[in-house]
């Protein structure tokens, strides 16, 4: 008989122990449940972080494109302006070549004329 009245003392005992394992968990399971969401906030601003760094690079490269466009058609002028200094040059040679000729014709024509006076005086 001794049994009888320890046995319910026991289920309450047990009930108690139980319920608060209970509670606990509920306890953990929230936890866990902010915890996994703080994770999803993290995760979600990483992703759109990421988004705008794709966005930034895309445009870093549409800029790097154009400005090897630009440094391209500068080199392309800058070829073009050397040629025509080139040209320019050249004919500027070719000038002082036929005047300097010019200017020998005549220093001749000038000794030659200065010869014939000196024979007729």
């Amino acid at each position: 008989m001794s049994e009888q009245p320890s046995k319910p003392s026991r289920m309450g005992e047990s009930l108690s122990k139980s319920s608060h394992p209970y509670t606990q968990i509920l306890q953990l399971n929230q936890e866990l449940v902010a915890n996994l969401q703080g994770l999803v906030d993290e995760h979600e601003a990483r992703k759109k972080e990421l988004d705008e760094l794709k966005f930034s690079h895309d445009q870093a490269q549409a800029e790097i494109a154009r400005l090897q466009e630009e440094l391209r058609h500068a080199n392309q002028r800058d070829s073009e302006r050397h040629e025509q200094l080139r040209q320019l040059e050249q004919e500027r040679v070719d000038q002082l070549g036929a005047m300097s000729a010019h200017l020998d014709a005549m220093r001749a024509a000038v000794e030659r004329y200065l010869q014939q006076g000196r024979k007729a005086a």
